[in-house]
């Protein structure tokens, strides 16, 4: 069986991520709780509470690190995943997206060492930001460190994603007739509903080690990947697009077949449309975003080669969400502290942030961070300690 680590272990972990972070790129990376909007000092043991930093000990990490503002557990695939991590961010000061304000030439130091960024930047700064995940398997108790995971578009996006197609499918099958098609769209509504429910179930059974025997139509898992694929080169992924589009297409006809059992019988015209848009939509996201991160993995692995790899399944996670693609490497947690440690997490950390700088879509984002949180990054600046 394998060993799950502790929460004291957890993080050391952390810290010794953090460690290799800093050696290789010259700053702290950023913990964030993403759900009580808590930055941690990895290195410091401290989290920022409105304007101040704030110790963390034995009896409270659990609580920043890994519960959210109700004190529950956060979302995490707990179906193949012991525990989950959220967010390590690295920062690159240097990369601003879009229009944002970024760093000032008053910001800068230049002397002896060259030209670097100055510990004491005193107003905030917008730059280019990697998420980073960690997260820990359950059947072989190896540490996964990930990039951001690509879900459905209907999950998390603000807009409506394959949902607005099958909406739009539903109106032009009674030509637009309003009535009906509000008729229909509760009709839809009613069976997500039913399906939610029957899903929840055999969600928590998974959870607790069973088998996944039930399917979520509204979250994704009609492009979800039929198995669990770990993909290395474009061959590999040429491979799998094969048997995925197949899986797919056998998927696509079980979704209409479901709609007709819950009364959502499309006219001709309607399923055509319907169908036509599920299969761009697939090609579009994930298929074509998959065959964009292998290009740039493999691109990445003729300068130096790595162990990061390609994820490519459908993964549900605690919000019913598929996730359909990710990029990792693996650790063994026996070598934590150790120079192998070093080696494996340096190299393919590296590989992750520099495919996500190139690629500048999914994997990358624009945050702006207050002048407290930059000195934390930059230098071990003495911060304002308050009691909890």
């Amino acid at each position: 069986m394998a060993r799950i680590l502790s929460v004291p272990e957890r993080i050391r972990l952390f810290k010794e991520i953090n460690r290799v972070h800093k050696k290789m790129y010259g700053w702290n990376i950023v913990y964030e709780n993403a759900w009580t909007l808590t930055h941690i000092d990895i290195e410091r043991n401290l989290a920022i509470n409105t304007k101040y930093w704030v110790p963390i000990n034995r009896s409270n990490e659990w609580k920043y690190y890994f519960l959210d503002r109700h004190g529950k557990g956060l979302p995490s695939f707990r179906g193949v995943f012991a525990w989950q991590a959220y967010y390590f961010y690295h920062l690159n000061p240097y990369k601003v997206l879009g229009r944002h304000h970024g760093l000032h030439e008053e910001d800068f130091i230049s002397d002896g060492l060259g030209k670097r960024i100055r510990p004491d930047v005193s107003h905030p700064v917008n730059c280019e930001v990697t998420l980073i995940e960690v997260l820990q398997r359950k059947g072989d108790g190896r540490i996964w460190i990930t990039s951001n995971w690509l879900y459905d578009a209907n999950c998390y996006s603000s807009g409506g994603g394959f949902r607005d197609d099958i909406f739009a499918a539903l109106r032009e099958s009674v030509a637009g007739d309003e009535e009906a098609s509000r008729v229909l769209r509760e009709k839809y509504e009613d069976a997500v509903y039913t399906n939610r429910y029957w899903f929840d179930k055999a969600h928590e059974r998974y959870f607790r080690g069973g088998r996944l025997r039930a399917r979520y139509w509204d979250r994704g898992y009609l492009f979800a990947a039929s198995r669990e694929w770990r993909i290395k080169t474009l061959e590999q992924l040429n491979e799998a697009q094969k048997l995925e589009t197949r899986n797919f297409m056998s998927k696509l006809d079980e979704f209409i077949g479901w709609l007709r059992r819950n009364g959502i019988i499309l006219e001709r015209s309607a399923e055509e449309y319907l169908r036509r848009r599920a299969g761009e939509f697939y090609a579009a996201y994930p298929c074509n975003i998959a065959k964009k991160w292998c290009e740039l993995l493999v691109e990445e692995d003729k300068f130096e080669p790595s162990y990061v790899f390609l994820w490519w399944g459908g993964e549900p996670n605690n919000d019913r969400c598929y996730a359909f693609l990710t990029l990792f490497f693996e650790v063994d947690p026996d070598d934590i502290g150790t120079p192998r440690f070093d080696g494996v997490v340096s190299r393919n950390l590296r590989a992750i942030v520099n495919i996500a700088e190139k690629e500048q879509m999914y994997l990358i984002s624009s945050r702006e961070y207050e002048p407290h949180v930059w000195r934390s990054i930059l230098k071990n600046i003495a911060p304002i300690l308050v009691s909890l």
